[in-house]
């Protein structure tokens, strides 16, 4: 054992990894949870038993066939824990409750182009209070805490949305953790937006451990898995795509670049998309009204689409040139179909475009869509609390919380 372990610690840890193993499963007896986490069949007895006494852990049935006796199978309980996840945008706030099982409650959203950050205070402390009183008195006391998605800072790209200097101001100005913090006596957790939703990919996606996830949002982000763990930089900006150089592109609602190259979020980024639909008298504030104008606005966005496409592949082989990986996970708040048509022209641009002695990951669109960022914030909580973290092997305690 490292240095400053302890056997309090340890059986925490071991806690964690079953818990994190039954939520990979679904269901498992012990016997499956002993072979999958290398545990001794005692130790996972006595642990299974605890959390079931804690309601952390429930029968869900049992398994009949093979030699012996039948097995008994366990699960997580829904109703063992709870957390809140918000969603700080330019676009608005989304809130959501989630149960232990990563099943979405409730959810609240509230539109609003460029919020102060008055606004968004609000929101959210009423939010909490509204998604609070859903739940009995006891399920209450089992909310681990609001985990908050957003970016890391919002009032850049002031210029490029047309934002006024004062608002910029406000969010440069403020503590917003800290305000957040004196509304609610719940602990509250942040993190950046897309890597937020990285790890909501992470949790609810296909299984793998190693992809690089790609959000288009209001502008294009990102966040990097690697070993099943959010791998954050050393300043925490690992995925941050979008300044990532790219050629310059071919519609007419795109400024020439001032260099050589041109940024990906120019290209790639639902700001982009509102751009071209505005430029051809097709005017839209939230990517929800898209669907309404599907059939006028067509052609515009296959054309979006296509030089989004081509920016994509550009910006993704260099990344495959540097990261070794399973996957390539591309997600945004669009219409499923045209998720899906996106990712199939990068999908097949990409394998056309790599050269014959480079690996192509699978590319393949994101679980939960327009939610992810706000399930990635009800995560954090979650996290802090159940999974297995090694900081709680060696110090004994949940990782700090991280403010904006």
């Amino acid at each position: 054992m490292s240095r400053g372990s302890n056997s309090s610690g340890l059986r925490r840890y071991n806690e964690r990894v079953l818990l994190a193993a039954l939520r990979q499963r679904g269901a498992a007896s012990k016997s499956d949870l002993a072979r999958s986490t290398n545990l001794t069949a005692q130790a996972v007895t006595r642990i299974v038993d605890d959390l079931e006494q804690t309601g952390l852990v429930r029968r869900e049935g049992r398994r009949l066939g093979g030699k012996g006796q039948p097995s008994t199978l366990y699960a997580l309980n829904p109703h063992g824990a709870y957390a809140i996840g918000a969603k700080v945008g330019r676009r608005g706030v989304e809130l959501l409750l989630m149960d232990f099982g990563g099943r979405t409650q409730h959810k609240l959203e509230y539109e609003r182009e460029m919020p102060e950050p008055a606004f968004v205070l609000e929101r959210i402390e009423n939010g909490i209070a509204e998604l609070t009183a859903k739940l009995s008195p006891p399920e209450a006391r089992k909310l681990a805490g609001v985990g908050v998605a957003m970016p890391w800072f919002m009032g850049a790209w002031g210029r490029e949305l047309e934002v006024s200097p004062e608002r910029v101001r406000e969010w440069e100005e403020i503590s917003f953790a800290d305000e957040l913090q004196a509304r609610t006596s719940l602990p509250v957790f942040f993190e950046n937006d897309c890597s937020a939703a990285a790890a909501a990919e992470l949790q609810f996606g296909d299984g793998e451990d190693n992809f690089l996830y790609v959000y288009l949002g209001t502008f294009v982000g990102g966040g990097l898995i690697l070993n099943g763990n959010l791998e954050p930089g050393v300043h925490g900006n690992a995925g941050a795509l979008a300044s990532m150089p790219v050629p310059a592109s071919g519609l007419d609602s795109v400024p020439a670049p001032a260099g050589p190259f041109d940024a990906l979020y120019n290209r790639a980024s639902l700001f982009g998309l509102r751009r071209h639909l505005k430029a051809h008298g097709i005017e839209l504030v939230f990517a929800t009204e898209l669907e309404t104008v599907m059939d006028s606005a067509r052609p515009l966005v296959q054309e979006w689409m296509e030089d989004c496409a081509d920016a994509l592949v550009f910006a993704l082989l260099s990344a495959v040139g540097i990261l070794d990986l399973e996957a390539i996970v591309i997600d945004a708040p669009l219409p499923r179909f045209l998720l899906d048509e996106l990712v199939d022209m990068v999908s097949r641009r990409i394998r056309q475009a790599a050269r014959p002695e480079l690996f192509v990951p699978a590319i393949r669109a994101g679980t939960l869509g327009a939610d992810a960022i706000a399930v990635g914030g009800a995560i954090l909580p979650l996290y802090s609390n159940f999974a297995p973290d090694k900081t709680v092997l060696l110090k004994g305690g949940v990782p700090e919380r991280v403010s904006v």
